[in-house]
Order: C-alpha cells, then structure tokens, then sequence
C-alpha cells in the first residue's frame, strides 16, 4: 500500500484541527501505556534486586527452614546432633544454624520490641562478602562477644527518641549490652530475607543470656564448591524427612528460591501489566469513538474528495494513517510517563528501604510504542472502511 506525503499531510491537519479531540483521545493511550510501561519497568527491577541479594549467599548455598513446609505450619525443632549429620553429607562444607528470638529493648527509659539473630561465631563466616552484615560505624562481632552487639541503622537512629551510638550500653531482656557495631542501611526486595535495620545481632554466648530453650530459625548450609549442590539438598531432605516426617520442613537452594521468588513476581507483574492493558483498550475505544465521530464530520468533505477522483484506498489510508498517529503520539508520551513514574516509584522506595529499581530496557520500549499503534489503528480501522465505503453523491447531500 502506498503512502504519499500528501496523505501525511492532510492526516496531521486533520489532527490539528480537531485539537480538543485528539488531545482527550491521546489521554486515554498515554495512561494505559504509562502504566504498563511503569509497572514492567518496576517488576523487571524487583526480579535484579532479588537476584543481586541472592547472588550475595551464592549459588551454592542451601536453606534449611524448621516449621516451614508446602503442608503448612509444623513445630519442628532441630537438634546439634541434626546439624552434625546434615555436615557428614558429601559435599556440605558447613551447616549454619541461626537462631532468632523476640526480645525487649531499653534504651533511655524507653522500650521497644526486635529480633534478636545468632549464629555460632566459627561457622559465621559463611555471611562474609555478603554484605548482609556490613557495619557504617565501629566493628563487627567477634567469637567471644559476650556482651557486645551489632544493631540495626534504623534501631540506631529512628526507634529512640535519643539516637543509639557506639559503645553505648543498652538492655535487653534485662541483660546490658555495649553497642559495638552499627549495620549500614541495606534496601529490601520482596522475597530477599532479612531486614538488617530493624535487627539486632549477637554473639551465640550472648544470645543464651536472654533466650532459652533456643532452636535454630534457619539452617545455612554452604555446599563446597564444584558439588552437586541439588543432590546435597536432595540428600538432607531425605534424611529430615525420615526423622521428623516428610515435608515437614522446606529445604531449598537458593537458586530453587529464587526461581519461586521470580515466577511469584512474574505472576504479579502480568497482572497489575493487564490492568494498565485494561486501559489502554479503553484509550483505543477513544480513538474509534474520535474517528467515528470524525467520519460523520467529515462526510461531506470525503464526499468532495471522492467527486474530485480520490480512490476507495486513499481515504482508508488517510484515517487509519490519523488513527495510528494518536497511537504513535500517545505511546510514545505514555512511555516517557511510564519511566518517569518508575523511576519517582524507585527513588521513593529506596529513600523508605526497599530495593525498587526502574528498569529501561528496548524490549519494554519498542513492545510499548509497538502497542500503542497496533490498537489506534485496529481502533480506526472501521471507521476507515466506513469512510471508504461512503458514497461520494450521498456524502456530498450529507448535512
């Protein structure tokens, strides 16, 4: 099908000329797009920043979750003798247990509740060069820490009325502890574990002063590199499953984790998409109604041009040409929209603590601007055909 510039050029007057229009039908396209362009930019953010943390532990790394099972909720406790046999696997390096507890803070005659997390200082290096545990001021803890610990930025600065700094001495459940370390600020994605700034961290010599009767929360266990890290998890799923019973308790590596983080936020991200999809329809059905309403404006004038010897096809080309430029126009604003928006969306979620960030990539470009003109000209497709099909002496007697 051939286009000539005169074509070009009469579809945009006519654009021009029904300014008020075409502005309110552009409305319509540049929300859909914007949403959807701002909620796949956002989504495919989420799946980077969930990787990232996951790639922090490595690849090689198995979680083991007491409690937690596909069948629910099950009150197993592991034992010293579970984590020696979970090590005596081939291929485990080690086996972290951490242990967590609820507790009372007191600081300045003022109380609040945290989490208090453990783990036994010679198998805590399995968190080095992870960056789960980088401190902004003073130090890390050491083995025998009995009565230092590390606390959380926003426990430091925010849930006091006095800021926390070091080597002040706070309570907890009764007990005094010297402030040694203090956690830098760490964002949090969905499904990416522990939030530091509200944690307090101890020592395990420490951690049996305020708790009793302590259980590990979460068992680490780091596969020596070069093992089979699925036969390995495979292997102490067995084992647990034939002592306290079968999916009693979720073992997962973390690439396992992380494809069911991913596909969860996939599922999210399509449907919130479909929603921003929803609109955009509706902004297409504006642009049928605008060149519906266009075709009856202009009867008398597609009359003339048919009388003058304009072709069936011209007149078709030149709406579906107007009808594709709102889609054009539309999605090519709705996109700047959607990834401005993405990007407020992640500075504001990164100023409150949560790994958000916009991702600009071509594929959500060109799928975007390609979506936004496919609907305004299937949209204007019939009344096009309309247009065409008119017949130049009724279109010319036309009021």
């Amino acid at each position: 099908m051939q286009i000539d510039f005169d074509i070009l050029e009469n579809s945009i007057r006519n654009l021009r000329r029904a300014g008020t229009r075409t502005l309110l039908t552009l409305i319509g396209v540049i929300i859909g797009i914007a949403a959807i362009v701002s909620l796949l930019s956002i989504g495919q953010g989420l799946n980077v920043a969930v990787e990232k943390q996951f790639e922090n532990l490595g690849t090689n790394t198995i979680f083991v979750i007491p409690g937690a099972s596909s069948m629910g909720y099950s009150p197993v406790k592991l034992t010293d003798n579970d984590i020696s046999r979970i090590e005596a696997i081939r291929g485990v390096e080690s086996a972290v247990p951490v242990y967590v507890s609820a507790a009372i803070m007191e600081y300045n005659g003022q109380k609040i509740n945290v989490q208090v997390h453990s783990a036994d200082g010679e198998k805590a290096s399995i968190f080095e060069n992870t960056g789960f545990l980088d401190v902004s001021e003073g130090r890390t803890l050491t083995k025998n820490d009995s009565s230092g610990i590390m606390i959380g930025d926003k426990i430091a600065k925010t849930y006091f009325d006095k800021e926390i700094n070091i080597r002040k001495i706070v309570s907890i459940n009764g007990e005094p502890f010297t402030v040694v370390g203090i956690m830098k600020p760490q964002a949090q994605s969905f499904g990416g574990g522990l939030d530091t700034g509200t944690a307090v961290f101890m020592s395990l010599e420490a951690f049996n002063k305020i708790a009793s009767n302590i259980f590990p929360s979460v068992i680490f266990v780091k596969v020596d590199s070069g093992s089979d890290v699925s036969y390995a998890a495979d292997e102490i799923k067995d084992m647990l499953d034939k002592k306290y019973g079968d999916d009693s308790i979720m073992v997962s590596s973390s690439e396992d984790l992380l494809d069911q983080v991913n596909v969860m936020l996939g599922l999210i991200t399509l449907v919130v998409a479909g929603i921003g999809g929803i609109s955009l329809i509706v902004g297409g059905i504006g642009i049928m109604n605008s060149m519906i309403t266009a075709v009856l404006e202009r009867t008398k004038e597609i009359g003339l041009m048919k009388a003058l010897g304009a072709a069936n096809q011209r007149i078709l080309v030149m709406f579906i040409l107007e009808a594709g430029f709102i889609g054009m126009i539309g999605g090519v604003i709705g996109m700047l929209l959607g990834y401005g928006l993405s990007l407020l969306i992640s500075i504001i979620g990164t100023e409150s603590g949560f790994a958000l960030t916009a991702v600009i990539n071509p594929e959500i470009t060109l799928g975007a601007l390609a979506f936004s003109m496919i609907i305004g000209i299937a949209s204007g497709l019939l009344p096009a055909i309309r247009a065409a099909n008119l017949d130049p002496v009724v279109a010319l007697r036309y009021e």
